[in-house]
């Protein structure tokens, strides 16, 4: 029986037809279709601005640096997130501080994020885990009565909004990931999102090498850097795959509420599986999430399901546990329970309703194997 990947990227003849018009175009560094790109994704999360760059990480990175973090400048950041988001703050100069989780929606936990912040703290970096977002306006109001500036860390969100806005909206930038495991991706790739001209502006001089990008393309400013820059620009290449994915995200976002749908369906009542709280009108899933009741049992079920030919993958490690942030010291109760807990189910956009109960059929053997 054909092998059932926790995740396989999905690109078709849009996508190489894209990329025949940028290589008969003759330029492959940002033009034509990266900007057509950046327009498509503004207009998507309904924001003035998109920027796009290599990374998710290097947005995150570009993001501290256009709003100012110094050397030593705290940040928070949830203790439950991929290690590029509290890398992106040690890349920028800043230090990290690291806060727990509330086990309601996997977002840092609001009260203890208070509890943290000192004459040091110039931002938060709030992470909507797998589509779901911890109370981004109450954190606007924590962050402006303290003088702190909010990334939002929505690599994860791509088509979820909260409250009425998409991911991204409730702060000074929104980050994106179009890495190869997204719901679209170009490969690699990040943006940054805002509705702040002058903060749109210092990104794309500081992802150009501090060149004030409206003036380079006259040759006296060509070499005119006006403040530390990098080369963290986009290719063509990139920016074709993603505008064609772009156009089939409607799609995607439609077939990923299906999927969690079946998974729910198909699973309902087995006491050893829960669901997180999950509204599919604003929720979009990355990846189809379960919780076991422990680590073994979850250990177990992917070692089962990989017997059978069905790929998972468990929740990202606590940041604390990682050695680069051992030293980082906390009361981290609810991350360590819910990363421990935590499965990721096949996400694939091409996945079949078979597929879904061909893998739910072997969960449903190992949970009657426990009782």
């Amino acid at each position: 029986m054909e092998r059932i990947n926790q995740f396989e990227p999905y690109l078709g003849e849009e996508e190489k037809k894209e990329l025949m018009d940028v290589i008969d175009s003759g330029w492959f560094t940002e033009a034509k279709k990266t900007r057509e790109l950046e327009k498509q994704f503004a207009e998507f999360v309904g924001r003035k601005y998109a920027v796009v760059t290599t990374s998710g990480t290097t947005a995150l990175f570009l993001a501290l640096k256009a709003l100012g973090l110094e050397q030593n400048d705290e940040v928070i950041v949830p203790d439950l997130t991929f290690v590029a988001s509290p890398n992106s703050v040690d890349l920028a100069g800043g230090k990290v501080s690291l806060v727990d989780i509330n086990k309601k929606d996997l977002g840092l936990d609001l009260k203890k994020t208070e509890q943290l912040i000192t004459s040091k703290t110039k931002g938060v970096m709030p992470v909507d885990f797998n589509g779901r977002a911890p109370d981004l306006i109450a954190l606007q109001e924590i962050a402006k009565k303290n003088n702190m500036f909010v990334v939002e860390d929505a690599c994860h969100t791509i088509g979820s909004f909260y409250q009425g806005k998409h991911m991204g909206y409730f702060s000074d930038i929104g980050i994106f990931s179009l890495s190869t495991p997204k719901i679209i991706t170009a490969g690699q790739g990040g943006v940054l999102v805002t509705d702040n001209s002058e903060l749109y502006e210092k990104i794309r001089m500081i992802k150009d090498f501090g060149r004030d990008v409206d003036k380079k393309h006259n040759m006296k400013n060509a070499f005119d850097h006006v403040t530390m820059g990098y080369n963290f620009k986009f290719t063509e290449f990139q920016a074709a795959v993603g505008v064609a994915q772009m156009r089939k995200l409607p799609q995607r976002i439609e077939h990923k509420k299906r999927m969690y749908t079946i998974f729910k369906e198909e699973l309902k009542g087995i006491n050893q599986i829960e669901f997180l709280e999950t509204d599919l009108n604003d929720v979009i899933p990355w990846f189809n999430d379960i919780l076991l009741p422990n680590q073994k049992i979850r250990d177990d079920l992917i070692d089962h399901l990989q017997e059978a030919g069905i790929g998972s993958r468990m929740f990202y490690p606590p940041i604390h546990e990682l050695t680069p942030y051992s030293n980082l010291k906390g009361d981290f109760t609810n991350t360590i329970e819910m990363s421990q807990r935590g499965v990721w189910l096949p996400s694939s956009a091409f996945l079949t309703d078979d597929d879904i109960i061909r893998v739910c059929s072997e969960i449903k053997k190992f949970a009657h194997a426990l009782n």
